[in-house]
């Protein structure tokens, strides 16, 4: 059952994505659509060949800037959430403001990153924290406010005080909260790398786009927003198996088919 679910999961999708292949190359085919408007996938596929041997250096440096924005922001996150449970003030005082801060999108603070800290990675590095952090956040703190209270009295029938509580039930508490947040948090994070590469950066995958923006060449485009979607999924899937690693005793069971009980 397990096997079978599990080559489901994967089957299922690459139809799909085959599916949706053929349908736009016979697509545009049959509709004579010029390149510059819509390239078939069989032309993209060549321009991928084509390019691969000159993104190694956008890659590398969009994977940096991404990867240590999810690090900077999932450490941000998870001391906000951990200031905000310990403290209510912090709760009353902080968090309505960090929520007020996600109202604004992170193209509008772009430009004002790259003013006040140059062009190098430090602004890309802060606008994938900002973007990755809240999910971070929001999730351990949910965590941590949803605790069984039964764990935390069985703590204080031992004598613990309110901090024993904290460190001993809510703070372990916090971390699949955090973990799945940080999930969430790296499928944002190339895309956000991106962006800013794209509005000021030297070097990246945005600044590959860039460049093809201005060529016309919209199957290098098709090939950026591919290769996008693949390293996100990579990093998730990275991001996924450490989580696992560090919480052994969660594993999701297979859900059940509609109008099934489980036995």
């Amino acid at each position: 059952m397990l096997v079978r679910h599990r080559w489901r999961r994967v089957v299922a999708p690459a139809a799909a994505g085959l599916v949706l292949l053929v349908g736009w190359e016979v697509g545009v085919r049959l509709s004579d659509l010029p390149a510059f408007v819509l390239p078939p996938p069989s032309q993209v596929a060549r321009t991928a060949v084509e390019v691969a041997p000159l993104l190694g250096t956008d890659v590398a440096t969009t994977l940096t800037e991404a990867g240590l924005g999810l690090v900077v922001g999932a450490v941000v996150g998870l001391l906000l959430a951990v200031l905000i449970a310990a403290f209510p003030w912090v709760s009353d005082t902080l968090y309505p403001l960090v929520t007020l801060t996600q109202t604004v999108p992170t193209v509008v603070l772009a430009p004002l990153l790259i003013l006040w800290a140059g062009f190098g990675l430090l602004p890309k590095i802060v606008l994938v924290a900002l973007t990755a952090f809240f999910p971070v956040l929001v999730a351990a703190v949910t965590a941590m406010a949803t605790v069984d209270a039964e764990h935390s009295e069985m703590v204080a029938g031992l004598g613990g005080t309110r901090r024993h509580q904290f460190w001993l039930v809510q703070l372990p508490a916090s971390v699949p909260g955090a973990l799945g947040g940080l999930r969430v948090a790296a499928t944002y994070a190339i895309g956000a790398a991106v962006v800013a590469e794209y509005l000021a950066g030297q070097s990246g995958l945005g600044v590959f786009v860039q460049r093809s923006r201005k060529g016309y060449e919209v199957d290098q485009i098709l090939v950026a927003v591919a290769l996008v979607a693949v390293l996100t999924g990579l990093l998730f899937l990275l991001v996924d198996g450490l989580a696992r690693l560090a919480t052994p005793w969660q594993r999701p069971s297979l859900p059940s088919r509609p109008g099934r009980t489980p036995l």
